[in-house]
């Protein structure tokens, strides 16, 4: 499942797409958030099999040197990192059983030499270096050491990525809390609960579906709703990201009975803060509270649930 984070970010991105096109047909757009999210969850299983290509990568450099008439041991020795990480094939077998289509790391592969070099200058690599069989608990520790360190501090790995997902950076974050959660939580060398696929029929794409419909079809009614609340307002001098964001947040209020208010201000000024200007957020937060005191004095806004009213 997709966090509702990522949800609203991939709805707020095809929004801004829909707003920027001459095409008005909103069954595109829909199409285009249910692409974002396959694209997402391809980049999650791309970065998963990683491992398993770096070790295919290293013993394709083991068997060269092998092959020499005088081949060098401490050579050979500086590629078998992952030799005895079995894990990496059931990761890669199991990618391979929910990816829609073979991922090709060939074009990242001139990389590989300096990332493992990079790689074996941790010290927890370096621990892992001394065992010749590493269980499985060894090997699951190192692994989720190994995705947290890559995604969290090796900014040339991430930007290769970025090269290939070009979303990459909008999604990091919840991909790598993703990536790791799944090593975390294998039982065995072979099994891995892998994050289900978001597809049209999950609940988190019909919830996004349904909040870029509501918000495209009643977009001038909530430039009403916003001309209430704002000062001089303009819509031609306020950032199309703000209005967007201000209009999505609309949407939710008036459209998500479960999901209360509080959370939907506080998720879409986080939103703000990545996707808009330094300022925006304490203007975003100041209307959007106006509309909730507007919306709730008039009883348009319906909460249902305990704690949600």
């Amino acid at each position: 499942m997709i966090s509702r984070r990522l949800v609203r970010i991939k709805t707020l991105q095809t929004l801004y797409a829909f707003n920027r096109s001459e095409n008005g047909i909103v069954t595109d757009y829909e199409t285009l958030l249910q692409e974002k999210f396959d694209a997402a969850y391809d980049a999650y299983l791309f970065v998963l099999d990683f491992p398993y290509h770096l070790r295919e990568f290293a013993l394709e450099k083991q068997n060269r040197e092998k092959s020499k008439y005088y081949p060098k041991d401490e050579k050979i020795d500086h590629y078998r990192l992952l030799n005895g990480t079995k894990m990496v094939e059931g990761i890669h077998n199991q990618v391979v059983g929910h990816a829609k289509e073979v991922f090709d790391w060939s074009s990242l592969e001139l990389r590989f030499d300096q990332w493992l070099r990079d790689i074996k200058e941790w010290d927890f690599v370096r621990d892992y270096g001394i065992f010749f069989e590493p269980n499985h608990d060894q090997q699951k520790e190192f692994l989720e050491s190994l995705y947290f360190a890559l995604l969290d501090t090796h900014e040339t790995f991430n930007e290769a990525i970025e090269e290939v997902y070009p979303y990459w950076f909008d999604d990091y974050l919840f991909t790598s809390k993703d990536i790791v959660k799944t090593i975390s939580l294998s039982e065995n060398l072979e099994s891995l609960n892998l994050k289900k696929r978001t597809t049209s029929k999950s609940e988190e794409a019909i919830w996004a579906k349904g909040l870029l419909r509501n918000t495209i079809e009643n977009s001038d009614e909530y430039n009403g709703l916003i001309a209430k609340v704002a000062s001089n307002w303009d819509p031609a001098r306020i950032a199309v990201m703000d209005l967007l964001i201000i209009k999505l947040a609309i949407s939710e209020f008036l459209n998500c009975p479960e999901i209360p208010l509080r959370v939907t201000i506080n998720e879409y000024l986080e939103i703000t803060k990545g996707y808009s200007t330094p300022s925006s957020s304490k203007f975003v937060n100041g209307i959007l509270d106006k509309l909730r005191l507007d919306l709730e004095s008039r009883g348009e806004i319906q909460k249902t649930g305990r704690g949600l009213k």
